[in-house]
């Protein structure tokens, strides 16, 4: 095994051993996200897609929010992908002018190779910026590792199971305010840190040259951590026993169709 790959490792089982606080309040969601998306791919380099995601809150019945993904991916090196991303987020709420549009840009670092036979890995590297400061955060950065595998032999409709794993840092949220634990007022800071971990698991399918289906479960937790330093994405105020920011955790069931024209 390479170097970099024992550091990878290592990176994640730190995290999995790291102290993490226990969580005081869950907000939790259950969602069905559907999703398409066409891609054009221009020349060996240069690609060019449309993601859309439409997510039911399956607790209410109704649609939450709409988000679009428009992207350019360019080819840099052998298995070495960079993408622009602009992406809009329609936030559905149910009071009329409460509904707002939130917008985002970034860009994304891909680099996928073969492990053991049939079995490839992907990892990303990506960087976020929120035009409307959202409360926990304005800039966003995650690292995500990809185990696919493949066997267009073995497998109908050349299926690939794989699983996916993300872990963010929350950047530039608005000011919180900190409580010690006799209820006076110590530090007001934004939250910055290691505060959210989400994993996906599903089946990728491709009927056809140009049709691609994907079928998922995702989950979301997010947590307080002292690794790489930071401050909690929550307060309790000791006074009144509330919390400011809870955790927001959810869990999707997702179809995803694509076609590459």
């Amino acid at each position: 095994m390479s170097n970099y790959k024992i550091i990878i490792y290592g990176l994640f089982i730190i995290w999995m051993f790291n102290p993490v606080e226990a969580q005081v309040q869950e907000t939790s969601r259950s969602m069905f996200w559907g999703s398409f998306y066409v891609y054009k791919k221009f020349n060996k380099t240069l690609g060019m897609s449309y993601f859309q995601v439409n997510s039911m809150n399956l607790q209410s019945g109704r649609m939450n929010f709409i988000q679009s993904d428009l992207s350019f991916k360019i080819k840099t090196f052998r298995h070495t992908l960079i993408g622009i991303h602009y992406t809009p987020t329609f936030s559905l709420d149910v009071v009329p002018n409460k509904q707002v549009v939130y917008h985002r840009v970034g860009i994304r670092f891909k680099y996928y190779h073969k492990i053991v036979r049939h079995v490839y890995m992907k990892h990303y590297v990506a960087a976020e910026h929120h035009f409307t400061r959202r409360a926990k955060w304005r800039q966003r950065f995650y690292y995500r590792l990809d185990l696919e595998y493949k066997n267009k032999r073995m497998m109908p409709l050349k299926m690939r199971p794989f699983i996916a794993q993300k872990i963010y840092w929350y950047q530039g949220g608005r000011l919180l305010q900190y409580y010690d634990s006799n209820g006076n007022k110590t530090d007001l800071l934004p939250p910055d840190g290691l505060h959210a971990y989400r994993i996906k698991t599903g089946l990728k399918l491709y009927p056809s040259d140009h049709l691609r289906l994907q079928v998922y479960y995702m989950l979301q937790k997010e947590f307080n951590s002292n690794l790489l330093g930071g401050n909690p994405i929550h307060s309790l105020n000791p006074n009144t026993g509330k919390i400011r920011r809870p955790f927001y955790n959810f869990h999707v069931w997702g179809l995803i169709i694509g076609y590459k024209l």
